[in-house]
């Protein structure tokens, strides 16, 4: 009988199996080199996820994002708090963030997550949102982003549902949804570390003028007459055009902190 591997090991042979191989950091900072300057642009606003971690984050002095990127959450987040670290290893993201005027209670550190406990202190609270995805090594990760938290660490992930158009394409290509977020929260407990998990369902709309720049955009292997008819459930067109409109989960993984684990 197989059995199952621990979710740690299976979480590092998950990363590995990327195309991308986006876990070689030189790939990812050049991803990310490539992408910063329109990465707010073609990235979701999260309104239901910043208010859930505004409300949780009640009374938090410190707060420190780990794999911060442009801030995309945590400039919504800083009024919430006296004191905010944006920490990433990317500076053409920090760049962004910078430009998009960071207010003075709120330091950007350039650096790796291995490199943090040197550079960073205790914070109340740490936020990684999406951070892991690319780090084979989980439990180490893990364990320097709880010793960097004195009360709470929130871990964001999602299970690879994505929009309509990547569920599809996976399908079709027979490609399995990743299931992080599952995947994340059986790691904490098999590490028996205090975790709950919060789902919050965010919705995203785009519009094309036409509907060949529609299914560009989507890029199904399929017929236009095929692609409509897939996509119906979620497209409405208007005078103008298309309008495309879904909705997605976020599961939040918040583990209580206290001493180090």
């Amino acid at each position: 009988m197989n059995v199952p591997a621990d979710p740690l090991t299976r979480w590092r042979d998950l990363v590995l199996s990327a195309r991308s191989e986006r876990y070689r950091p030189d790939r990812d900072l050049a991803f990310w080199q490539a992408k910063a300057a329109d990465y707010d642009h073609t990235q979701p606003a999260l309104p239901n996820t910043v208010s859930w971690l505004r409300g949780d984050l009640h009374r938090t002095w410190s707060l420190l994002d780990v794999g911060a990127g442009t801030g995309r959450l945590l400039l919504p987040l800083v009024g919430a708090v006296a004191q905010a670290t944006a920490l990433d290893y990317s500076p053409d993201m920090l760049a962004q963030l910078r430009a998009r005027g960071a207010p003075p209670h709120l330091r950007t550190v350039c650096c790796s997550l291995e490199e943090a406990p040197d550079q960073v202190p205790v914070h109340d609270a740490v936020l990684a949102a999406w951070s892991l995805a690319y780090q084979p090594e989980l439990r180490p990760a893990l364990e320097t982003l709880r010793r960097l938290s004195r009360h709470a660490l929130y871990l964001l992930e999602d299970d690879g549902v994505g929009s309509p158009h990547v569920q599809l394409r996976r399908a079709l290509a027979g490609t399995p949804k990743p299931g992080r977020a599952r995947l994340l929260r059986e790691a904490l407990e098999a590490l028996g570390w205090p975790v709950t998990a919060q789902a919050i369902t965010e919705s995203r709309e785009l519009t094309f003028t036409t509907t060949a720049e529609m299914l560009t955009f989507a890029r199904l292997p399929l017929s236009e007459a095929q692609s409509l008819a897939a996509l119906k459930p979620y497209l409405r067109q208007e005078a103008g055009g298309w309008r495309y409109c879904w909705t997605f989960e976020i599961t939040v993984l918040r583990v209580a902190c206290g001493a180090p684990a």
